[in-house]
């Protein structure tokens, strides 16, 4: 009997990359909020945890399935 090897290519999926973009995000407002540099003024009070907010929900997303 002859035996096939298969070789399984993942793919890149909408919500990986959506994940990445937002922990990405979330590094960039926590090194630029060091600068006193506000990327995320418009939520007010609320932009001082906007950098965790952003990091919690994009590594939610790459770990989803």
């Amino acid at each position: 009997m002859k035996q096939v090897m298969t070789i399984k290519e993942e793919k890149t999926s909408l919500t990986q990359i959506l994940g990445s973009l937002m922990i990405g995000f979330a590094v960039i407002d926590f090194a630029l909020s060091y600068a006193g540099i506000n990327l995320t003024s418009f939520l007010g009070s609320a932009s001082r945890f906007s950098p965790i907010v952003f990091g919690l929900i994009g590594s939610a997303l790459l770990n989803s399935k």
